[in-house]
């Protein structure tokens, strides 16, 4: 039999596990999400163009102005994108720290003049 300090941070360790797993399979779900809306922006993105699906001739910007500015809105939209889901990751990250206690940037005080 466990004394009741025993069983509260076995009852705290399962919560925190639990926890994680929520967030592991929210992240995955965010991830899936991400990938289905650049997918069907590169659909869109070829039908409403008119040209041949992947025949960029070069990375310049010459280069995708030839037709439309499409190559601009699709590369800004995966920055975005991009961006968002790594925002979304290190507000995670750092809630996560703060619950768990990790508190690495706490500001020093100075000291008073009364020590």
């Amino acid at each position: 039999m466990y004394d009741t300090a025993e069983r509260v941070r076995r009852a705290k360790r399962a919560a925190r596990q639990l926890v994680r797993r929520q967030e592991r399979k929210a992240l995955r779900r965010l991830g899936i999400l991400c990938a289905a809306l650049a997918l069907a922006l590169t659909g869109a993105l070829t039908h409403f163009a008119g040209s041949i699906p992947g025949t960029v001739q070069g990375a310049y910007g010459a280069t995708l102005l030839a037709d439309s500015a499409g190559g601009y809105v699709l590369v800004g939209v995966a920055a975005f994108v991009t961006a968002a889901a790594l925002t979304v990751v290190c507000m995670r990250l750092h809630e996560r720290d703060k619950r768990n206690g990790d508190n690495h940037h706490e500001e020093t005080k100075p000291p008073t003049a009364e020590q």
